[in-house]
């Protein structure tokens, strides 16, 4: 299970942060659906800068992997990446200091 420490004057910030990032999970599902791979290589580059900036690497990652995929129009590894981010943000725990 993934946790991640975030100082308490950070906790509703990281809290609207990860609750947009469900919500593009859902945009996700339904720009795979139409094949829309500009709308996923929008939202896994936002992903990919957003992460990291409010301490979570691992969806820097996952939103780096979602954009090189929709590039190239990898319905698999879009659905695979699609998968990890749901993972991740289901067993994610967040600490507030």
């Amino acid at each position: 299970m993934p946790t991640v420490q975030v100082e308490k004057d950070m906790q509703a910030l990281v809290q609207r942060f990860l609750a947009r990032k469900r919500g593009d999970l859902d945009r996700l599902r339904g720009a795979l659906a139409t094949d829309d791979f500009e709308t996923m290589r929008r939202i896994g580059h936002d992903l990919k800068g957003s992460g990291e900036a409010f301490g979570f690497p691992e969806l820097s990652g996952f939103g780096a992997e979602i954009e090189r995929a929709a590039v190239s129009s990898n319905r698999q590894a879009l659905r695979d990446q699609l998968t990890a981010v749901e993972q991740f943000l289901s067993h994610l725990r967040v600490t507030f200091r």
